[in-house]
Formats: structure tokens, C-alpha cells, sequence
């Protein structure tokens, strides 16, 4: 294993894996989980992406108030600016020069694709649609070298790069049960039909 893979940086008392430096994506001060990383995987064992079943959820989903802004996490520049209608909704993706960052289900857009942004700067709002389940940012990263086809999509679970106060969570596993089904507190997402490109 190379010096770079057991470098760890110590910050404020949290360990950033590979150096990386994440702020909270949210103008917010407290930090909500609606769902964690690698949640709910009976659920998302349902999904694909790239055509491999997950093996749970894919990223983080912050609970927000309609209208927040929503913040790059790190410096970067816009790479993509789509939607996946019925899934992660609007989103947008951020390169960086540890990989990218994905912030989905977001309402108004404040940035445009080619844009250099900031730590902190503001790139979108949270959705303020009325919908089924609670506004939130759907927040997840790629690190270099990733693999799409691992059934995370690539994806690496962002807590412990975050620097935050502690992340807590709406309600566990339990709970979703008791209110209804799981089904029923989970933001949906969507089959992967041909055409159809995931983030």
C-alpha cells in the first residue's frame, strides 16, 4: 500500500482519509440524516446503477428547510448540471482534485457548468416543491480511482471526511417500519431503463 493511502490528516480532532476536507453542503447549523450511507440496502437491493443492484443507499440525504443554500463542499468546478426525473431529481456535480461531489434533489440553480467554485460557496437552494417525503440534499462523493459498476456507483461514504457538528439520524431502521413502511420514509428512486444516465 503506498504513503499516500495510510496518510491520515488530523484536523480539529477528526481523521480525514487521503487529506480530504469536507464543509457541511448545507447553510445550516444542525445536521439532520434523513437516511445514512449504506442504508436501507433490502430497499435499494431493488435499484441499479450501471446495471449492478446496490448494496444500500448511496450517499448521505440531509434533512433542510425549503430554500436553504446549499454549499460545495470543497473547491471544485461544475462538471454537470441534469436531472433524473423521478429519482435524484435536479442535481449538480462538482470536480475536484480528489474526485467529484454530487448534491442532488436541489431546487434553484445559482451556479453554471464550467464554474469555479469556492469552499462554501453556494451552487443551488433546497427543493421547495411540496413532495412525499422531507426536503433534503441528497449529498455523495467519488474518489479517485473509482469503479461504477461496485454497486455504490462509485460512490464512498463522505461522513468521515466531513468536518460538522455530529451528524445525527431522523429515526432508525425501526421506526421507518412502524410509520407506515419503509417504503414510506425513504426519498424514492428510480429504475435504471436504457437511456436512462445515472449521475
Amino acid at each position: 500500500m503506498s504513503a499516500r493511502a495510510h496518510r491520515y490528516i488530523q484536523f480539529a480532532g477528526q481523521y480525514e482519509p487521503e487529506g480530504i476536507h469536507l464543509t457541511l453542503p448545507l447553510e445550516t447549523e444542525a445536521a439532520e440524516l434523513l437516511q445514512g450511507w449504506g442504508d436501507n440496502t433490502a430497499y435499494h437491493a431493488q435499484f441499479t446503477y450501471n446495471g449492478v443492484p446496490l448494496k444500500g443507499h448511496p450517499g448521505i440525504d440531509l434533512l433542510a428547510a425549503p430554500g436553504v443554500n446549499v454549499l460545495a463542499a470543497d473547491r471544485g468546478r461544475v462538471i454537470e448540471l441534469s436531472q433524473e426525473p423521478g429519482g435524484l431529481g435536479r442535481y449538480v456535480k462538482i470536480e475536484h482534485r480528489w474526485g467529484e461531489s454530487l448534491y442532488a434533489q436541489v431546487g434553484d440553480l445559482l451556479v453554471e457548468t464550467g464554474q469555479v467554485l469556492e469552499r462554501g460557496q453556494p451552487l443551488a437552494r433546497t427543493d421547495s416543491l411540496r413532495r412525499k417525503h422531507a426536503t433534503h440534499l441528497h449529498f455523495a462523493i467519488r474518489i479517485h480511482p473509482y469503479n461504477r459498476f461496485d454497486g455504490w456507483g462509485g460512490f464512498s461514504d463522505p461522513t468521515p471526511f466531513l468536518y460538522s457538528v455530529e451528524l445525527t439520524l431522523l429515526a432508525d431502521s425501526d421506526d421507518l417500519e412502524e410509520g407506515g413502511g419503509r417504503e414510506a420514509a425513504i426519498p424514492v428512486m428510480v429504475i435504471e431503463t436504457p437511456g436512462l444516465r445515472r449521475p
